[in-house]
């Protein structure tokens, strides 16, 4: 079942340099790769944040203590991140210790059983971006970022809970940005820079609709909280989090 860590990090000398999205990738593949996976696989079954400072610094700015979430996709073994508590890491030439960590479970069948929502309202806390056509998009495009997710929770829920083709087409028919709040932010990725957005962007569905693609919208919408949003989520991109808003009882 779909997992997320959260893990408080003590920087040994702190510093305000980011850490690049190598050095994260490099980190989540130690991890969470099992022994014998495909590191330069084109999936992966797991997602990662930037260093989030802690009390309010200043996004991707470890300092002194800075959090470190990392979501696991599948229904499969995992590793208990929990007992790293104690240990040091390292992040390129910074070491930190991991004075923390707790995690939280999202199982697929509570995800597809939740209060159906009317809106999705998503912070993009990491540079985000979509890949069309073999090009960056970077805006908030609700098919691509649906479409994402479907394919996303498709490859990793059990079978019993995949959502049909007719279904996707039903889906990425309806929802729709109804307000967002973002800019423009570029990102190093070592092999070039790319061009994404942060900010914050509102979803619902609009027009004829189902029960069930009120219960698929809104499932998806708490899915991106984990699986994260657009292209190279393992290197700290994509970061999401989620608040829905839900009719009255």
């Amino acid at each position: 079942m779909p997992f997320r860590w959260s893990l408080v990090l003590k920087a040994e000398r702190p510093t305000e340099r980011p850490v690049p999205p190598k050095q994260l990738h490099g980190l989540a593949a130690t991890l969470l790769e099992q022994a014998g996976a495909d590191h330069h696989a084109q999936t992966k079954p797991y997602t990662v944040s930037p260093l989030m400072a802690a009390h309010g610094r200043g996004r991707n700015a470890p300092g002194a203590a800075a959090v470190l979430h990392l979501g696991w996709l599948p229904d499969a073994p995992r590793p208990d991140l929990t007992l790293l508590t104690g240990t040091r890491l390292r992040l390129g030439a910074q070491f930190f210790t991991v004075a923390s960590a707790w995690e939280e479970a999202m199982p697929y069948a509570a995800l597809a059983m939740a209060m159906p929502a009317e809106r999705a309202v998503m912070h993009f806390r990491s540079v985000t971006y979509f890949s069309r056509a073999g090009r960056a998009h970077p805006l908030p495009d609700p098919g691509l970022l649906y479409g994402s997710l479907i394919r996303r929770w498709n490859r990793y829920a059990p079978e019993q809970a995949h959502i049909t083709d007719v279904e996707e087409k039903e889906l990425l028919g309806t929802v729709v940005l109804c307000a967002h709040d973002i800019c423009s932010s570029p990102v190093d990725l070592g092999s070039g820079t790319r061009v994404g957005f942060t900010g914050t962007a509102t979803f619902r569905l609009h027009g004829p609709q189902t029960p069930a693609m009120q219960q698929q919208f809104t499932a998806l919408s708490q899915f991106a909280s984990i699986a994260g949003a657009g292209a190279q989520t393992t290197h700290g991109l994509g970061h999401t989090q989620v608040r829905l808003s839900c009719p009255p009882t």
